[in-house]
C-alpha cells in the first residue's frame, strides 16, 4: 500500500492511495551468498482521485 499527498500546486490537498497485490519469487542462489529475487504486482487505485490506475510494477533484487 502506498499513498501520495500534494500540499500545494495544481493538485493541492488531493491524496491518492494504491494497493499492490503481487507475487515474489526467490531467493535463487547463483554465486556464494548472493542470490536473485524477482517480483511483480499491479498497483490498483483505492481512492476516487488518482493520476493512474492498474499500473504494472516489476522488481529484481540482489540480496547477499
Amino acid at each position: 500500500m502506498n499513498s501520495t499527498f500534494w500540499p500545494n500546486g495544481s493538485r493541492s490537498g488531493k491524496n491518492q492511495v494504491f494497493f499492490t497485490p503481487g507475487l515474489v519469487a526467490g531467493r535463487f542462489h547463483f554465486w556464494g551468498r548472493a542470490g536473485l529475487t524477482f517480483g511483480a504486482g499491479i498497483e490498483i487505485a483505492a481512492t476516487r482521485f488518482h493520476t493512474y490506475n492498474r499500473n504494472l510494477v516489476l522488481t529484481a533484487r540482489l540480496p547477499f
